[in-house]
């Protein structure tokens, strides 16, 4: 990857820690507030981006505008120089005839009144609206964000019982993570190493494996002591590294991704050859389809979620959809060094 486009990369990275956004705006929870302030206090970086949020806080506060002293008077000025409202009068047997007819009638001002009433529609429809959603968006991604994090809690408990190993559920080179029809293939989706957390009680709440912007469905509780894995793929939202070649440890690079939105170019471990794929303009450079294709939360080693605008968000702008020096995947591919993650279910 050029030093250009690890530029790129760098600057689509955000300025704070989403969560210290909500921290500022009193979302969390208090355990929630009280975990992120201790790790502020221990995080020079965190500290002096919390620092930063607090003094825009600050300034949005600051300034409290004091009215004119003779506002009063000038409104009761103005509206005793408005001129007064003409109001024509209807002809009575024109409107009794009106009123018989069995559908309602609409009766309008003057055209200047229609036009405002129509510039007022078309305002909150093109302004209004859209702001609404985009403050949804990105509440959605702020949760999506948060279930991430705790997530990566429980990842990081997991390891300190198993040696400082990641989830894994065991792989066998004859299995496969890609999906077949063939019935001599045995299929091991790459998700059911974060079941593990599941099944294991690290993570208790199956909500949390679902991002509030897709179209998900949690685990059934009565059903996590029964299964080795999630009932359907969307028992799950998130991609997850793949353990099917070197399997990370704490050890390795704190900023190596291992979980994230899920993979645009992969279907259930199933790489997309269809329309999906082909409509992406470039299908390397794709993000996840859970915001809207503007980016995805990644979860990274060290336990820091971030949501980031383009796929080359890993070890050296490595890109978290794809192995290196592999084109065709079979199911049995996994990473090949420390540093190379592909996240897929």
């Amino acid at each position: 990857m050029s030093s250009d486009d690890q530029q790129r990369s760098d600057d689509h990275q955000p300025d704070f820690d989403p969560a210290l956004l909500d921290l500022h705006l009193g979302r969390l929870s208090p355990p929630e507030a009280d975990a992120l302030r201790i790790r502020i206090l221990s995080d020079r970086n965190l500290s002096q981006q919390s620092a930063a949020l607090a003094e825009v806080f600050a300034a949005l506060q600051s300034h409290a505008p004091q009215p004119p002293a003779d506002l009063a008077q000038r409104i009761a000025a103005r509206i005793a120089a408005a001129p007064v409202l003409k109001v024509a009068r209807a002809d009575d047997r024109a409107v009794e005839s009106l009123e018989r007819e069995p559908h309602r009638i609409f009766r309008f001002g003057s055209m200047r009144d229609i036009l405002a009433a129509a510039a007022a529609i078309v305002f909150i429809v093109g302004v209004g609206i859209p702001g609404v959603l985009s403050v949804r968006e990105r509440n959605m991604r702020i949760d999506c964000s948060r279930n991430l994090q705790l997530l990566g809690q429980g990842v990081q408990q997991y390891a300190s019982v198993f040696n400082s190993s990641l989830p894994f559920a065991g792989w066998n080179p004859s299995w496969s993570w890609r999906r077949s029809d063939d019935p001599s293939v045995q299929t091991q989706p790459n998700r059911r190493h974060m079941y593990k957390l599941l099944a294991g009680s690290t993570v208790n709440d199956p909500r949390l494996f679902i991002c509030p912007a897709r179209d998900h469905v949690p685990m059934r509780k009565d059903d996590i002591a029964r299964r080795t894995d999630f009932a359907e793929s969307k028992n799950i939202s998130y991609a997850y590294f793949n353990m099917a070649g070197r399997r990370p440890t704490l050890a390795d690079d704190p900023s190596l991704p291992i979980l994230s939105d899920d993979n645009p170019l992969f279907d259930d471990g199933l790489p997309l050859y269809d329309l999906r794929r082909y409509t992406l303009s470039d299908a390397a450079q794709a993000n996840s389809r859970a915001h809207r294709g503007v980016g995805q939360n990644v979860l990274s080693l060290d336990g820091h979620v971030r949501f980031m605008t383009s796929p080359n968000v890993g070890v050296a702008g490595d890109n978290i959809w794809t192995l290196s020096n592999v084109a065709d995947y079979t199911g049995h591919e996994g990473p090949q060094s420390a540093t190379d993650a592909q996240l897929l279910k």
